[in-house]
């Protein structure tokens, strides 16, 4: 069998108040995933309702046995005790069966068949949707570039921190010319420090701003210190705001689209 891997694009579509996201399976899995981002509160029946219905809708697409989810606008897994023991639903069609079997549980592989481990019967199946092959030579490739971006790393730090500084102090033992203007930058850079400590030195817009930034870093983090809980509350609310704003505006990207 052949190593190289393929990778199915998602599908995502809008149905109002939530919308769905259908990701084929990965490789070595026997299901696809079903995720619905539910863009406002709902009452857990309703979700339930629409986690059914849309296992049958692509099911009857495609054919995969499927996992099907549900998640708040901030991403989070919705759980719907008691309206159901288990917040994951998962079905297949049984042979020669037009009726998906439904079950509120996690289905062992063993009660899955073998189709979508099948990469030719994925193509065939998944034919509308788009998909790239990973080769093995993919992932070579991708090792190499990872070993060249480290080495590149390692030579830059080495270039600033060695050789720039070695050549400095080559040229100042060489070079009366550099070595006096060594000697003047530095007598000008304990000048200007002077200066500053005298208050007689006028700052630049940067450094205004800067020590305005550097005061207010000050001030958060005295807060933060003084109350640890308030601020872990506080990142993870701006961490769910931006969460949200960003499901909104796909939520808002996948309707636009739909209406054209």
């Amino acid at each position: 069998m052949s190593s190289d891997k393929i990778i199915f694009e998602k599908t995502k579509e809008h149905r109002g108040w939530y919308f769905v996201e259908y990701s084929p399976p990965i490789e070595g899995f026997r299901f696809a995933m079903v995720d619905l981002t539910i863009l406002h509160s709902t009452e857990k029946i309703k979700i339930a309702e629409a986690m059914e219905s849309e296992l049958k809708i692509w099911l009857a697409r495609y054919p995969i046995p499927v996992m099907v989810s549900a998640f708040d606008d901030k991403e989070n897994l919705i759980h719907l005790e008691p309206i159901k023991d288990c917040s994951h639903l998962m079905g297949y069609l049984p042979k020669d069966q037009q009726s998906p079997l439904c079950q509120w549980r996690l289905l062992k592989d063993e009660e899955l068949s073998d189709a979508a481990l099948d990469r030719n019967y994925l193509k065939k199946v998944y034919h509308d949707i788009r998909f790239r092959t990973w080769t093995s030579e993919d992932v070579e490739r991708g090792k190499r570039e990872n070993v060249q971006m480290v080495w590149t790393a390692w030579l830059i730090l080495f270039v600033w921190l060695v050789a720039i500084p070695l050549i400095v102090i080559i040229l100042g033992e060489t070079s009366v010319w550099i070595a006096k203007m060594v000697l003047a930058y530095s007598l000008w850079k304990v000048f200007v420090q002077v200066m500053k400590l005298l208050g007689k030195w006028k700052k630049s817009p940067r450094e205004i701003e800067q020590e305005r930034e550097k005061l207010e870093m000050e001030h958060h983090h005295y807060h933060c210190k003084r109350n640890p809980q308030a601020f872990l509350r506080l990142k993870n609310e701006n961490f769910e705001r931006e969460t949200k704003e960003r499901v909104q505006k796909e939520a808002e990207s996948l309707k636009q689209a739909s209406s054209q």
